[in-house]
C-alpha cells in the first residue's frame, strides 16, 4: 500500500505517523487516510477533528481518538447528547418487528448459536448495558455483567444481576473463571484489541468461547455511504474490522476461529465470529 501524505490543512496531531503510532494488529506503519471530519461537521460530535485510517494489513482505526472529556457527557454511551443519525428509521423499526416474529430477535439468534458451541457455564457479558442479554441468557448460563457506565450498571443491579462496574481492560477478573465471554458491539470501542483479546484469553477456561459482534467494514452500507456510514459511530469506534482482520486477532491470541457458527457474508453489514480458546498465552501477553 502506498502511503498518502497527510493533508496539509488538517490540524497538528492528526497524523498517526508523526504521533508514532503503529498498527495494533501487524505492528506496521504504512497507513492511508480514508475519511476526516472537522469540528462542527454533522458527523463529528467531538471537540476535536479526527479521521479514520487504513493500514496495509486491512485494519481500520480512528486517529486521533477523542478523550472522554472531548465527547458529549464524557463519552458515556447513555448520553442523550450523543449524535446519532439513523436512516429510514421507520422502515427499520417495522422490518425489525417482522423479523422478530419470523426468526426471533438478534439477541435470541446470537444466544441460540452460542449455545450450540457452549451449552452452559459461566458467561461474562462485556458492556452488558441494562442487562437485556443477561435476562435472556440466564436460562442457560450463570451470568455476570461488565459495564463501565454507572447509569447502566445501576439498572443491572436493580434487576438482580451481578455486575462489575469497570472496563474489561481494568477489571480484576480471576483467570480461567468463565466459559463464555460475550462482546456484543464492544471490540470496536477499545484502545487495543490485541491487549483486550489477550485478557479474554486469560479469563476463559481452555475450551471456552469468545463471541465477537461488530460492524463489518467494507460491507454494502459502507460502500454506499462512505464517510456517512453509521458503522463509524464517529468519534466512538476506535477500530473497524473485516472477517479476515478480526480472525487474525483471534488466532494471534490463542483462539481457533470457528467455521460454524459464523456470520461473515458478502452482503452483511454486521460481522459475528466465535472463537474457541485452544491454548494459554505466554505470561508476557
Amino acid at each position: 500500500m502506498k502511503k498518502s501524505p497527510i493533508d496539509a490543512r488538517l490540524p497538528e496531531g492528526m497524523d498517526p505517523l508523526k504521533d508514532g503510532r503503529c498498527c495494533d494488529l501487524c505492528g506496521g506503519r504504512s497507513f492511508r487516510r480514508l475519511h476526516a471530519w472537522p469540528v462542527g461537521d454533522r458527523w463529528n460530535p467531538a471537540a476535536i477533528p479526527f479521521a479514520v485510517w487504513l493500514c496495509e494489513c486491512g485494519l481500520v482505526f480512528l486517529h486521533p481518538v477523542p478523550t472522554a472529556g472531548q465527547l458529549p457527557d464524557r463519552g458515556d454511551w447513555w448520553s442523550a447528547n450523543r449524535k446519532e443519525f439513523r436512516r429510514r428509521r421507520w422502515f427499520k423499526k417495522r422490518w425489525g418487528k417482522v423479523r422478530q416474529m419470523l426468526i426471533g430477535t438478534a439477541k435470541d439468534r446470537l444466544l441460540a448459536a452460542t449455545r450450540k458451541v457452549m451449552p452452559s457455564g459461566r458467561l461474562l457479558d462485556v458492556g452488558c448495558g441494562d442487562g437485556k442479554m443477561m435476562r435472556l441468557a440466564g436460562a442457560s448460563y450463570q451470568c455476570v455483567g461488565l459495564e463501565p457506565s454507572a447509569a447502566a450498571a445501576a439498572i443491572v443491579r436493580e434487576r438482580g444481576f451481578s455486575v462489575i462496574e469497570n472496563t474489561l481492560e481494568d477489571a480484576p477478573i480471576e483467570p480461567s473463571s468463565f466459559d463464555v465471554v460475550l462482546m456484543d458491539s464492544i471490540i470496536e470501542h477499545v484502545h487495543s484489541p490485541m491487549l483486550v483479546l489477550a485478557k479474554v484469553n486469560r479469563i476463559l477456561r481452555v475450551g471456552g468461547v469468545v463471541v465477537l459482534l461488530t460492524p463489518k467494514f467494507g460491507g454494502p452500507a459502507y460502500r454506499m455511504h462512505k464517510a456517512g456510514w453509521n458503522g463509524f459511530r464517529h468519534g466512538y469506534h476506535t477500530f473497524l474490522f473485516t472477517g479476515e482482520t478480526l480472525g487474525r486477532y483471534l488466532e494471534q491470541n490463542g483462539f481457533e476461529v470457528l467455521r460454524r457458527p459464523r456470520r461473515d457474508r458478502m452482503l452483511d453489514d454486521i460481522l459475528i465470529l466465535w472463537g474457541r480458546k485452544t491454548r494459554e498465552l505466554a505470561p508476557s501477553r
